[in-house]
C-alpha cells in the first residue's frame, strides 16, 4: 500500500538562510568567547598545575599572555586547527602523553566542544587591557 500525500516538502524558513541578520544573530550567539566560555574552563582545570603557583612545563595557562607564549613543548594552540592544537591533543590523551588534566577527572565533553570550538574559530582572545 502507498499512503497518498506522505511525502512532504520542507523549505527553509527564511531566519535559517545564511547570510540574514536572524541567522548571523545566531551564529554570533554559538560563538565561543574567550572570556566568559574559555577562561573559566582553564581556571578550573589547568592553573592549579600550569598558573603563578606551579608552572609545570613552562607553560602558563593563567594569563591570555602565557597561553599566547605557549611551554616546553611550544605553541598550545594552532588557531583554526584543533585537531592539530597541542591544547586539544592534550585533554584528548592523545600522541602517548598523559592525559590533561593530570591526577584529576578528564574535561567534560562540553567543556571539550567549547576549547575545541574556540580554536577553529581562531583561537580569539580578547583585546589587550579589556580582560
Amino acid at each position: 500500500r502507498r499512503r497518498v500525500g506522505a511525502a512532504v516538502r520542507r523549505e527553509a524558513s527564511p531566519a535559517a538562510e545564511p547570510g540574514t541578520t536572524a541567522a548571523a544573530g545566531a551564529q554570533a550567539a554559538d560563538a565561543v568567547d574567550f572570556t566568559r566560555d574559555v577562561m573559566p574552563i582553564l581556571k578550573d582545570t589547568c592553573v592549579e598545575c600550569h598558573g603563578p603557583d606551579k608552572v609545570k612545563a613552562r607553560l602558563r595557562m593563567d594569563s591570555v599572555e602565557g597561553l599566547q607564549k605557549g611551554g616546553k613543548s611550544g605553541a598550545l594552540v594552532k588557531p583554526g586547527d584543533p585537531e592539530n592544537s597541542l591544547m586539544m591533543r592534550r585533554v584528548l590523551g592523545l600522541d602517548g602523553d598523559d592525559q590533561m588534566p593530570l591526577d584529576k577527572d578528564p574535561l567534560s565533553e562540553k567543556q571539550i566542544d567549547t576549547l575545541r570550538r574556540w580554536i577553529a574559530a581562531g583561537a580569539n582572545y580578547p583585546a589587550a587591557g579589556s580582560q
